[in-house]
């Protein structure tokens, strides 16, 4: 039986005291998942690109500038080459302030940012790859699903991930998968890095940050620009791989990704985007377009009825049909 292979890192888990400084779109997590072949020659491509170009410092979306802007563009499209061949699946989830959550426990209110960082990476992992449509394997064998993370700045967030990650078998109703999650520096990991520009191009272009403006500032700085362009040109491209392969018209970056009346597309499927939605929240509209002001800042709430998901099942999928 094949092995899979998972990375997955994340991005935008900003906060701040001042509402002023938020962003609408937050802890999003973007993976990779391939059978170990192809995640190999994926990285075997990518170490050669970082060779080509001489370039030794980590990619990342925050070092992404003029100066790079060349070797950025070749490693993603080394990535979108191998998605669209169908040997390499991508998958994004994030929250959406928009969305506030409504909570009946008050214990809940008290979560850290690492408390909810370590629940919807739970989420990620459990739902967004489909595992749970991998194909059966032979008696007496097992699917092997290897995660692979980014580094974690606690332990004991890592060690419950371990624990949940190796319960998922269970949790599934897949004995036939063993799942294994291991933590890595993302500085030496190449397809982790990809992760990293990928969410970090859809959080800079869904918050506006090419908007952001400093005081006495006209139009964009060169880094805005270019950050920009290359997060467009990132959409443009995800759009024509999901126009391709489900031919629709209908992508979004920050909406889920239509499953097409059928569970398993979240396994089969190239790219999926999903917008985690709280089982009860209110719509908070002081984040929509015509609520901010013309740099993208958030002015304040203005808060609609409570809504709720129907059922604990669809809690992860509510926005699907």
């Amino acid at each position: 039986m094949p092995t899979y292979e998972i990375f997955v890192d994340e991005a935008w888990t900003h906060g701040a005291s001042n509402s002023t400084e938020l962003r609408r779109y937050w802890c999003f997590y973007g993976g990779i998942m391939g059978t170990s072949p192809d995640v190999d020659r994926l990285d075997t491509q990518l170490r050669q690109i970082r060779s080509k170009h001489g370039v030794k410092d980590e990619a990342k979306w925050s070092s992404l500038g003029p100066q790079n802007q060349a070797f950025y563009q070749e490693l993603v499209n080394c990535l979108f080459s191998a998605i669209s061949r169908g040997e390499i699946a991508f998958r994004q989830m994030f929250y959406d302030r928009a969305f506030v959550r409504v909570s009946s426990d008050p214990s809940e209110d008290a979560a850290s940012p690492l408390d909810v960082q370590y629940k919807l990476c739970y989420q990620f992992l459990k739902h967004a790859f489909g595992l749970r449509f991998l194909p059966a394997a032979p008696h007496g064998q097992k699917n092997e699903v290897l995660v692979r993370l980014d580094n974690h700045s606690s332990q004991k967030h890592q060690d419950r991930l371990a624990d949940f990650a190796q319960d998922l078998p269970r949790i599934l109703d897949r004995p036939d998968l063993e799942v294994r999650l291991t933590y890595h520096r993302s500085s030496q990991v190449p397809r982790i890095q990809l992760c990293d520009l990928l969410i970090g191009a859809a959080g800079s272009y869904g918050n506006k940050m090419h908007d952001k403006r400093a005081p006495k500032q006209r139009g964009m700085k060169p880094k805005q620009r270019v950050r920009h362009d290359f997060a467009k040109y990132i959409y443009s491209q995800l759009r024509a791989i999901d126009a391709s392969q489900r031919g629709s018209r209908a992508f979004n970056w920050f909406e889920t990704t239509g499953r097409d009346m059928n569970w398993s597309s979240l396994l089969t499927h190239q790219v999926r985007i999903w917008k985690f939605k709280p089982q009860r929240y209110q719509i908070d509209a002081g984040w929509q377009n015509d609520h901010l002001d013309k740099f993208g800042n958030y002015q304040g709430p203005d808060l609609q009825p409570e809504m709720t998901v129907p059922s604990h099942e669809e809690v992860a999928f509510a926005d699907e049909d």
